[in-house]
């Protein structure tokens, strides 16, 4: 690290962020969430929390929360989609020994015991697929830097941390790979908010927080995210590293087994859109395989697209995993990735919109929760980035399997709209 070049940093962060100020809203922010805790999560009343309560907090926890704007002030770019939020508080809601345990949590006043207790919260959630306890660590984090953003860090991807704590050259006192999320959550807090404070950032954890994620400085530790300057507007590229070492671990039983769940995810995309009230087109090459999986009424599954486009378009839009059609119109599409290089489908999305770049089709990548980053990382991949009209982080979003899956649970499908996708959905131009 050049002392120099970081003495430079801080000084100019500090003459740009105005402390006083952002701590008098986290102030605000605090006593709105320990409210929201109290009088909703907390309640006795078992009914379900209200959508408008929920989205209130969501807002502070969440940059990506509805809502917000790019001033508003948020724990971090959390990207949990609005509807999962809601799910979570409702599923803490509803669990008394889970709410009681995160309250305690909040209230732990010594690291190792507040570290235990993240632990406790793990094991006692596993196997719920309520998305509370994520691997990154990133919900409770904001839960814990919402409570209480005076002594904890609003950085809460645990990756992000340790990026951090490498680029400082700080000596861990522990193993990371080894530690367990609480106590990589509680160490890494104050090992941070130590370091920052000797690099000559004090205040609250907050500021210090917003210290990293200061351009000049973010660029210096999360190396591999680039700007560059569109006609239009700036835009954020990556230029993933090693790809073939990525691919290494692919096996043939592993891509067959994740084949037959792409296919699954399928067969439930066009069962929700049907049961929606669209027309479903599924590529012929492998229509037989998801009608194992699903079977659709008489008329709900196209036998040829409406001819809308030129025959290079059309050829192109064929090809897409599942569409999503009301009347002679697309509405939806979605690429279903079952390959580790996620390439295929982004592909395929870029193709149609370099051969129709006002195409206005809401466009989706469905992939598993542990290739989210790898969505992220080449959607804003500069090719992708410069297309002619807009960038495809623009148009394209990304919706998790276990989304869909909870997605199909819904009531009365047949009632919603596919707007409620909006609630679910991850675009990669809001993503850290």
């Amino acid at each position: 690290m050049n002392k120099a070049l970081m003495d430079g940093m801080v000084a100019k962060y500090l003459e740009s962020y105005n402390a006083p100020a952002k701590d008098a809203i986290w102030q605000q922010h605090s006593a709105t969430f320990r409210r929201f805790w109290s009088e909703q999560v907390l309640a006795q009343e078992k009914g379900a929390i209200p959508d408008d309560a929920c989205d209130v907090i969501i807002r502070i926890l969440d940059r990506h929360g509805k809502g917000n704007t790019r001033d508003s002030e948020a724990v971090a770019r959390v990207m949990v989609p609005q509807g999962v939020w809601r799910r979570i508080f409702n599923s803490i809601h509803s669990d008394r020994d889970l709410a009681r345990l995160i309250d305690s949590i909040f209230t732990a006043e010594e690291p190792g015991r507040r570290a235990t207790l993240i632990d406790e919260l793990y094991r006692t959630n596993e196997g719920k697929k309520n998305s509370l306890t994520g691997k990154s660590g990133s919900v409770i984090t904001a839960f814990i830097a919402a409570f209480d953003p005076v002594n904890n860090l609003t950085v809460i991807s645990l990756k992000h941390r340790k990026a951090q704590i490498d680029f400082l050259d700080l000596v861990l006192p522990f193993d990371w790979v080894g530690a367990s999320v609480g106590w990589r959550i509680v160490r890494s807090n104050l090992l941070l908010r130590e370091a920052t404070r000797a690099l000559g950032v004090d205040g609250s954890a907050r500021t210090q927080s917003c210290f990293w994620y200061f351009e000049p400085v973010k660029a210096l530790w999360k190396p591999g995210e680039h700007t560059v300057k569109r006609t239009d507007k700036k835009v954020t590229v990556t230029v993933p590293e090693d790809i073939e070492a990525e691919n290494e671990g692919e096996t043939a039983g592993e891509d067959r087994e994740e084949l037959r769940e792409s296919l699954q995810v399928q067969a439930v995309l066009a069962e929700i859109g049907s049961l929606m009230g669209f027309k479903i087109w599924l590529p012929k090459s492998d229509r037989n395989r998801v009608l194992t999986k699903w079977t659709p009424e008489p008329g709900e599954l196209l036998d040829e697209l409406p001819p809308s486009y030129d025959p290079t378009t059309m050829k192109t839009i064929e090809q897409i995993d599942v569409i999503w059609l009301k009347r002679r119109s697309i509405v939806r599409a979605f690429e279903v990735e079952h390959t580790t290089s996620v390439y295929s489908g982004l592909l395929r999305m870029a193709d149609l919109i370099a051969l129709q770049p006002n195409l206005n089709i809401k466009l989706h990548i469905v992939a598993p929760e542990s290739r989210r980053e790898k969505v992220f990382q080449e959607i804003r991949r500069p090719v992708f980035s410069l297309l002619e009209g807009r960038a495809l982080s623009e148009i394209c979003s990304y919706l998790s399997y276990d989304i869909i899956a909870q997605l199909r649970e819904q009531k009365h499908l047949e009632h919603l709209s596919d707007h409620v996708l909006e609630d679910y959905e991850e675009k990669a131009e809001e993503a850290d």
